[in-house]
This record gives C-alpha cells, structure tokens and sequence, in this order.
C-alpha cells in the first residue's frame, strides 16, 4: 500500500512541475509577435484556469488584432475572477469588433459580478450589432 501511494505521489509531483513549465511557457507565449503563437497561447491558459496569466491576458484587451483581443477576452472568461471584470466591460462597451464584443457579454455573463449589470444597460442603449442586442434584450428580461 505505502508503495503506490509513494508511486502515485511522485507521479502527481511530476506531473504538477511539468503543468508549471507548460503554464510558464504559454505565459511567455502571450508576448509574441506572431499572432497564432499569442492565440493558441491565450486558449491553452483558458481551458487550464491559469489565474497567473490573467495580467498578461487583460493587457492584450488593446491589442489591435481583433484575434487576439478575441481569445484574450474568452480565456478571462473561463479563468474567471472578478478582478478583470472592469476590463472586459469596457471591451464591450468599447471594442470596434462586435465579435470581440460579444465575446465580452459572454465573458461577463460567466464571471457573474454584479458590476456588469448596470454595463449592459449601458451597452444595450448604444449597441447596433443585432445579435448583441437580442441577448441584452433577453438579459434584461430575465432580470425583471
């Protein structure tokens, strides 16, 4: 028994160093020129709720590829936290793209912090992308 767990334990601690060294390269990985790299970067981070990236992530929220902005925003929202919830509303409120601002509604909606309501009031007085409005206009419904 004190055998496997000793086994075990060791394939745990391993394995552990081995996810740090992958998180630490996708973190560096955000500083790319290449705009592949910093997406697939930004993906991997999301879908492993790496919090330690979430900086670099809320800096890439002014990038001027909408790519990057876009995967940015979706892996801030599967880190979640409340801590970059500001940013992400200004990106809806403010990003020329309606995909990357949409991706913000759906961000917020995920992180769930009561500071965005009053935003998406905001968004929906001056949003002209349909698809946008029609999921405000369903949000605000669901909130009487």
């Amino acid at each position: 028994m004190k055998k496997r767990f000793i086994i075990m334990f060791t394939i745990m601690a391993i394995s552990s160093i081995a996810f740090a060294k992958d998180a630490n390269k996708y973190i560096a990985d955000l500083d790319s020129k290449d705009e592949k790299t910093v997406t697939q970067a930004a993906d991997w981070l999301g879908e492993n709720k790496e919090k330690d990236a979430s900086k670099k992530l809320a800096a890439l929220l002014s990038d001027k590829r909408d790519g990057v902005r876009l995967h940015a925003v979706q892996a801030l929202g599967y880190i979640g936290g409340n801590d970059y919830v500001g940013s992400l509303n200004q990106v809806l409120l403010n990003d020329k793209n309606p995909t990357v601002r949409y991706a913000a509604l759906l961000a917020t909606m995920r992180i769930k912090d009561d500071k965005s309501v009053p935003v998406w009031k905001q968004a929906k007085a001056t949003e002209k992308d349909p698809f946008i409005l029609d999921l405000l206009t369903k949000l605000e419904a669901k909130e009487k």
